[in-house]
């Protein structure tokens, strides 16, 4: 008797399972008709299809077409999977007449690759490509397929499992979902939101980090990459689910709008992204941020709270005129920092031991990459300044870099690697920062710091080291030309050339492109402003080995060979013109107060903050006999107003527990303790862990007279 109840119990259990509800079915419906509306508003470019079903051939193939290709990354044979989901969202679309001809045509191109099944060596396009193409393609045509050809696209569909981690397991994610609404099976549908779902969270691994930068490839900064499709994929799936029985929690909306806003829009001016968050596509042309479009698009239909901030990156992605975003934001578990001014934008990029360089060379893309993380700093002020420029670049010459001038091993085919030391990170306020790292590169070595204020960027560098016999060079830019080089040597009195080369000894300032830099003390000056020449091939071995032309300005300070503690010191002012860059070169607003292999420090005259990299423990003399000591380590900024302390402490090694701050003033706040016979003032400072490792303590305190 209880046997013949448990087996009842059990037959029930298993067609509750199998049961699928009305609200489910109303939800999988409300699903497949958003994401197919969604593919038929794309646009289409008609001229493209009209040659396509001129094109086509009887059996479904393209003569053009190389379908024994096996190249890994640009895979040749793949172009017919694009042309033939053209063709079909024309034919639903109805854009063109869907007489028998066009029917016959999509269908026959759809059996051809169906009963071929073409592979490459690369399981991406095995496990991800053809299945993420394959699938919209199929739930298009759904009331046209026939049982076979569904069949086989489902068996396709397949192979994208869920598994990877990040972006990847987004993709397979979305594969899931599109092969459950074909199957019309509710569990593999709700497995693949709760797989994205979960996949939405702060981690230590790869996907979004703590600080909202984005890890792929190990510990490797990749927002404007991998991050990108992870961007529109997570906010879009997250839509389609709005208002359904499959809808996203609002930690997991939180957490995504964040994202994108606190994170991705930070390192990008406008529509153009910083390239240090490209990983190996700088290698490819045409790089854009303006997939944010869509990801704030697809934020717009959920309830994120956000809703101006949202409008507001929108409008600055699409007209740089409309960028209302400024401040400053350190990424703590990537090493960048981000700098947004009024009318411009600036970066620096580190590595440590705990952050990678780059993504090396990964199916023949991101030649030539090796340096791209030892100190990168872009300058933008139109967004038009590296476009397109890395055929031509000279890549031992990146804009902030410190680097020895190789003639014959200067890159490897393998440049991904982790930095040798633990010292590189930032402090910020969310306004003005500072990001330092303790450099060393084969035998090079050097302490390398950026002090972002308001109109201006700091550079130093100190204890440049290197037994070398190679020319050592800093780079201050290299950028595309846009107009004349003005040099001022002396007494603001100037000069201009168009083009040609010229090296300078201890130029007061060199404008370009309404840029100045300003070299503080004695530098020995290299200018180029001349054609290059180059190919994408060099950098990408699938892209053209068609020579391309680009005229560039480079800026750079000549350390020469086996220097022993050299040192530079510039400021770098975008938006500026001439008599700007006069104005400022008489009366600077900025005022270095050391620069040495233990402390490098920058004040700002005007806001009366200073901004303290102490690579040892340390004090330094901030202000009449106002004297900032620390006993660790770190990064510091102090401004004072009235009788207001202001600091901010941050811990670039992220493995300190606990900061001793002693200001030789009384003051009262958290943390605080006045020893009356020295009038100084001890504050402790207790350090975040863990994923937050890094980021900022910003504290207030009073200055008691």
């Amino acid at each position: 008797m209880l046997l013949g109840k448990f087996f009842i119990f059990i037959v029930i259990c298993i067609c509750l399972s199998n049961t699928i509800f009305p609200q489910e079915v109303s939800s999988m419906k409300k699903i497949k008709n958003r994401i197919i509306k969604a593919l038929l508003e794309k646009k289409i470019l008609i001229p493209n299809v009209e040659k396509f079903l001129k094109t086509i051939k009887e059996d479904g193939n393209w003569a053009d077409i190389n379908y024994r290709s096996n190249t890994r990354s640009e895979w040749k044979t793949f172009h017919h999977m694009s042309r033939l989901k053209s063709l079909v969202l024309a034919y639903k679309s109805g854009v063109l007449s869907n007489n028998a001809k066009f029917k016959k045509a999509v269908f026959s191109g759809l059996n051809y690759w169906l009963k071929n099944d073409f592979k490459n060596p690369n399981w991406w396009w095995n496990d991800i490509g053809v299945p993420m193409t394959l699938g919209p393609i199929l739930l298009i045509l759904d009331d046209e397929l026939t049982s076979a050809q569904r069949n086989k696209g489902i068996e396709i569909l397949q192979r994208g499992k869920i598994g990877k981690t990040g972006q990847n397991l987004v993709w397979l994610a979305k594969i899931t979902l599109n092969k459950g609404l074909l199957e019309k099976n509710t569990n593999t549908i709700k497995r693949a939101f709760s797989c994205i779902q979960k996949e939405i969270k702060l981690s230590g691994g790869e996907g979004i980090q703590y600080d909202f930068s984005f890890h792929q490839h190990g510990h490797l900064l990749y927002n404007h990459g991998y991050g990108a499709g992870f961007s529109m994929d997570c906010s879009r799936i997250a839509a389609l689910a709005a208002g359904t029985e499959f809808a996203f929690s609002k930690e997991k909306i939180k957490i995504i709008s964040s994202y994108i806003l606190d994170g991705s829009q930070w390192m990008a001016f406008g529509s153009t992204p910083d390239y240090s968050a490209e990983g190996r596509e700088i290698s490819r042309p045409a790089q854009s941020a303006s997939y944010l479009i869509k990801s704030g698009e697809n934020l717009l239909k959920l309830p994120t709270g956000r809703k101006d901030e949202i409008n507001a990156m929108m409008a600055g992605l699409k007209d740089k005129k409309k960028i209302t975003l400024q401040g400053n934001r350190h990424f703590w578990n990537s090493d960048f920092m981000t700098h947004h001014g009024k009318g411009y934008y600036v970066s620096a990029r580190m590595h440590s031991k705990r952050i990678l360089s780059n993504d090396g060379v990964v199916n023949s893309e991101g030649y030539r990459s090796d340096y791209i993380a030892d100190g990168c700093n872009y300058i933008f002020r139109t967004g038009d300044e590296y476009v397109d420029i890395f055929p031509v670049w000279n890549w031992q010459r990146i804009p902030g870099t410190t680097v020895e001038q190789k003639k014959k091993g200067a890159f490897t085919n393998n440049p991904k690697r982790n930095g040798t030391r633990f010292f590189a990170g930032g402090v910020s306020n969310g306004k003005t920062g500072l990001s330092a790292f303790n450099f060393e590169r084969n035998g090079l070595s050097a302490r390398k710091a950026w002090f972002f204020f308001e109109k201006e960027v700091v550079c130093l560098g100190a204890g440049i080291t290197c037994n070398s016999k190679n020319l050592i060079l800093t780079t201050v830019n290299q950028c595309i030309s846009n107009g004349d080089v003005i040099i001022s040597k002396n007494n603001n009195s100037t000069s201009k050339y168009k083009v040609g080369s010229n090296d300078v000894e201890s130029p007061q300032f060199v404008l370009q492109d309404e840029v100045a830099y300003f070299f503080i003390g004695s530098h020995k000056v290299k200018i180029r402003n001349e054609k290059r020449k180059g190919s994408w091939h060099s950098i990408n071995r699938p892209k053209s080995k068609e020579i391309i032309s680009k005229k560039l300005f480079e800026l750079s300070i000549d350390h020469g060979m086996t220097p022993k503690g050299g040192s530079y010191s510039y400021i770098i002012c975008p938006a500026m013109n001439l008599e700007q860059a006069k104005s400022y070169n008489k009366k600077p607003t900025v005022e270095v107060l050391s620069n040495t292999p233990q402390i490098q420090a920058v004040k700002h005259l005007k806001s009366n903050l200073t901004q303290i990299a102490y690579f040892k423990p340390g004090r330094l003399t901030i202000a009449k006999e106002l004297i900032v000591s620390v006993d660790k380590p770190c990064l510091l900024m102090a401004q004072i107003n009235k009788n207001e302390f202001k600091l901010s402490v941050s811990d670039p090694t992220q493995k300190l527990k606990v900061i001793h701050v002693t200001v030789s003033a009384n003051l009262t706040g958290k943390g605080t303790v006045f020893n009356p016979p020295k009038k100084t003032t001890t504050i402790t400072i207790k350090l975040p862990a863990g994923g937050y490792a890094g980021k900022s303590v910003v504290a207030d305190y009073k200055i008691k007279k």
